[in-house]
């Protein structure tokens, strides 16, 4: 018997004891006789009961859930699309529709002052989705005067652009660098510019400052900058105020500010860039481009200069499914929310964002665009679920095995005390009185064994355990 049942467990059933005469209790109550409420019942509760909670946990989070969109600095090509790909991802399903709930967690459009600054604040953990250009690894220097520096930390700044958790979902469109400069300077390239000519190289944060700083640099350039602080929409003004001469954009072709600065009879003209092939050469993410001559009404002869990938980028706080969710809805509506920009990528037969890019592409881009849907039709997830159920029914199996050893030992423990007592009192009615307690004993693991309580080996157990004593 103490092989079958250790001394550590004989506490353990002593308490199991007193437990059990409760359970008994209640389980005798009326509500308990019902055969709905069985082992069984109990067992399928609680398999069912933890994913329902899980599952409406998940749900009531996401719909309670608010996502930052950054649309990059006022007047820019992303400005301009940021509000259709808001409309795409908030507008409700047809399951949304159908149980009046908001499955998909809401964008919240914010503006920033570029793709520098989209990419410190999403690698900060401020911002889930927003623009950016392919390539772009980032200043060392903090940007004091974009307008969300004073939330990031000095080292979240350093970071910018490190990629450390933007991922790519999807590439847009090529963004041409536009020079405008005023024609009354007689300016036909960029390395005609004398040294002091004031100029805008962007908002501090942004791609614009970030590319014009490199062809500064590039070309030992002696300019003066000015505007450091604009977007693109006040730096066309103080540009038209006379407040600068020459003005740096990166956006895409026929963007609202450019040809409002460009139009018929403008007084000013785009730079061309003649030497491109060596940016191309010293900065392989850059791309030479062309500016058609009848894209901009001013514009009279093809433009020569070099552009970046625009790409729309987010978080890796974003999960796969939902990253794939947001791929799916903007690639089935690429037509409509593309159809207006120049140089889209929208019409290409294979968009997939892996294909020439220097970031890394979100893993939920990367399952949409290789035809291989997370969730339920994923085999992590079919193998995470199989291991959650093999997990409750191991637990199921012991928790069973253990009572099943609790009982042989109170019948077992019963045995003895029938046995001592019977001892002591030696006379024929107490023998009786013995074999009567004994065959109830036998007729309750009998039933035991009909309820599959016990088994048949440990029920032959007892029986042998009472041919014993009676010897």
């Amino acid at each position: 018997m103490s092989d079958e049942f250790p001394e550590e467990l004989t506490k353990l059933y002593s308490y199991l004891k007193t437990l059990n005469r409760r359970a008994i209790k209640l389980r005798h109550r009326r509500f308990f006789r019902r055969p709905m409420i069985s082992v069984m019942s109990f067992t399928m509760i609680f398999v069912l009961l933890i994913p329902v909670i899980v599952m409406g946990t998940y749900l009531i989070s996401r719909a309670n859930t608010e996502y930052i969109f950054l649309t990059g600095p006022a007047g820019s090509t992303t400005a301009y699309i940021a509000p259709r790909i808001q409309s795409i991802l908030n507008a409700p399903e047809f399951i949304e529709q159908f149980l009046h709930f908001n499955i998909v967690p809401d964008f919240e459009l914010r503006p920033s002052c570029g793709g520098l600054d989209t990419n410190a604040q999403i690698n900060a953990g401020m911002a889930h989705l927003g623009f950016a250009e392919d390539g772009f690894f980032g200043d060392s220097t903090s940007p004091t005067h974009c307008s969300s520096a004073s939330k990031l930390r000095q080292k979240d700044v350093k970071n910018m652009g490190a990629g450390t958790k933007m991922r790519v979902l999807m590439s847009l469109y090529k963004s041409p660098l536009h020079i405008v400069v005023r024609k009354k300077l007689g300016l036909n390239d960029l390395q005609q510019m004398p040294p002091g000519l004031r100029v805008y190289l962007g908002g501090d944060g942004s791609s614009t400052h970030f590319i014009s700083r490199l062809i500064m640099e590039h070309f030992d350039l002696d300019i003066e900058r000015k505007g450091e602080a604009l977007d693109f929409e006040q730096a066309a003004q103080e540009l038209l105020n006379g407040g600068f001469d020459v003005a740096f954009f990166l956006a895409g072709l026929h963007t609202e500010v450019l040809r409002s600065l460009l139009h018929q009879n403008s007084e000013f003209q785009l730079l061309s860039i003649a030497n491109t092939a060596s940016l191309k050469t010293l900065f392989p993410y850059l791309e030479s481009l062309t500016i058609p001559s009848a894209i901009y009404p001013s514009v009279q002869n093809e433009i020569q200069t070099i552009g970046t990938h625009t790409v729309l980028v987010a978080s890796t706080a974003l999960g796969e499914f939902e990253a794939y969710e947001i791929a799916k809805k903007l690639t089935a509506h690429s037509q409509d929310l593309l159809w207006d920009v120049p140089l889209n990528l929208a019409r290409t037969s294979d968009n997939d964002p892996s294909k020439d890019l220097f970031y890394p592409v979100h893993d939920g881009a990367r399952r949409f665009f290789a035809h291989n849907p997370p969730f339920f039709l994923d085999v992590a997830m079919l193998t995470g679920i199989g291991a959650y159920f093999s997990i409750i029914y191991a637990s199921y199996v012991m928790l069973m095995e253990f009572f099943r050893n609790y009982r042989v030992y109170r019948l077992l423990t019963t045995i003895d005390l029938i046995m001592g007592r019977s001892q002591r009192l030696a006379s024929t009615s107490n023998s009786m009185l013995f074999n009567a307690h004994i065959q109830k004993l036998r007729r309750i693991s009998l039933r035991l064994m009909r309820l599959r309580k016990i088994t048949y080996s440990e029920f032959s157990y007892i029986e042998d355990y009472i041919k014993a004593h009676e010897l």
